[in-house]
């Protein structure tokens, strides 16, 4: 028929099944072709114009498929298929609190009656109704213990309320009944880590490992466990056991290596940091650790060549500027030095704060280039904000840069206008004196 446009008689359950078939097989053409001498046979079977109408749902004509479900309501006002439809439309529309109220028109004995309770489950998602939501999807596993769809939609409903107590309790009731459930079992290990109860959450992530010995993401979560208690070998081993299922992934290979370098095995880390970088070439953490061995063995210009990858991926970590100020140091690049102040302080939004990190970093470089620079940069901060905090750091990069008078007369000025920040600042830099001998000074 499709091919020469002759009429044959197929029953309508026939035709069903031939336009299902091309809908299945991603055929629209061909299934509204399928569809159209279908409705010519049979214009008023409920049944193929719910499949036209599915056919424009998909199509997106939304108009044209709430067209054919009104005018099947009309006739059919509790068939659970067109209520079901008519969900689906006004979920397309927008309409998800319309759709719920159609959906909850469906009645238990019906086939699609879980169906739609699903359904009403993932509309009160759409509008970030966790709580009702939580409450359907417990009524689904109700019906189906087993359904893993479920149980991730009531698990993501439980982190987004984020009562971890109530999590914790329902997970341990629902394994009461259900102790094979290796997902809840490693979903209640995470509650545990949230509440620092260790040897509980261990227990947990062992558990899920016992129901399904090939869960990666247990593995990791043992492992990070024991990273954590200092049982690194034993990290190791759960490390490369959540490798040994689905093959290498750059999370547990990075572990490994961290785990090397808590073993002072430089060699072993470096080893695994290379391995992380071979499968996953945008791991920025992994190049800067190489960076960093080459750091460690004086080998600055390949170090450095290594940190620049770093900064590629992920621009506005500071962490990466800071090596980057170390090795241009090293090198004794002064514009590249000059590079990374401004960068880490942009990154660090001129916060007084974070100022004070950065100061305390590079006083701990012990370069002289290094604290004028810095001196220079705080200096024009200090031009757009009345903040006289900052003029604390100006007194301790003075002292380090030995200009003593300089020194006192910023910390004059500091302590002038915030005398309650004098200790806090005494307690960060040796330099500053203590405050007796400073009002001696003075």
């Amino acid at each position: 028929m499709l091919k020469t446009n002759s009429f044959l008689f197929f029953d309508s359950n026939e035709f069903e099944e031939i336009i299902m078939y091309y809908l299945d097989t991603g055929n629209i053409p061909l299934a509204k072709k399928a569809g159209k001498l279908a409705f010519e046979q049979y214009p008023s079977s409920i049944s193929l114009n719910l499949i036209i109408a599915e056919i424009s749902i998909v199509e997106n004509n939304l108009k044209k498929a709430e067209k054919i479900n009104n005018k099947l309501h009309q006739l059919e006002p509790l068939n659970a298929e067109i209520l079901f439809q008519k969900s689906k439309i006004l979920s397309k529309k927008k309409k998800h609190l319309e759709s719920i109220e159609s959906l909850k028109k469906i009645e238990k004995n019906s086939d699609l009656f879980y169906d739609s309770l699903y359904t009403i489950g993932k509309e009160y998602l759409f509008i970030d109704d966790f709580k009702n939501a939580k409450d359907t999807f417990i009524n689904c596993l109700k019906i189906n213990s087993n359904d893993l769809l479920v149980i991730n939609n009531l698990l993501f409903c439980l982190d987004s309320i984020g009562n971890v107590k109530e999590t914790i309790d329902f997970l341990n009731n629902f394994l009461e009944s259900n102790p094979y459930c290796e997902i809840c079992w490693h979903h209640l290990g995470k509650q545990y880590v949230k509440v620092k109860d260790d040897k509980k959450a261990l227990v947990a992530f062992e558990y899920a490992v016992i129901c399904d010995e090939s869960f990666e993401g247990a593995y990791i979560e043992i492992g990070k466990l024991y990273e954590k208690s200092k049982k690194i070998n034993s990290a190791i081993e759960n490390y490369e056991m959540s490798m040994s299922a689905s093959g290498p992934n750059s999370y547990s290979l990075y572990r490994i290596g961290r785990c090397y370098e808590k073993l002072y095995n430089q060699k072993l880390a470096k080893k695994y940091f290379s391995k992380v970088v071979e499968i996953d070439p945008l791991h920025s953490k992994a190049w800067m650790k190489i960076s960093e061995y080459f750091f460690n063995e004086n080998k600055y210009s390949i170090s450095k060549k290594f940190i620049l990858k770093s900064i590629e991926i992920d621009p506005d970590k500071k962490k990466f500027w800071e090596l980057f100020l170390k090795i241009s140091i090293q090198i004794d690049s002064k514009s590249e030095i000059k590079l990374a102040i401004e960068k880490i302080i942009k990154i660090e939004r001129q916060q007084i704060d974070s100022i004070l990190h950065l100061t305390n970093f590079c006083i701990g470089l012990d370069n002289t280039d290094v604290s004028e620079i810095l001196k220079t940069k705080i200096l024009k901060i200090c031009e757009k904000t009345r903040n006289h905090e900052f003029k604390y750091l100006l007194s301790v990069l003075s002292y380090n840069l030995e200009k003593k008078s300089e020194a006192l007369d910023y910390l004059k000025i500091a302590y002038t206008n915030c005398p309650e920040k004098f200790n806090f600042y005494r307690k960060k830099f040796k330099d500053i004196p203590a405050l007796e001998t400073f009002m001696n000074i003075s």
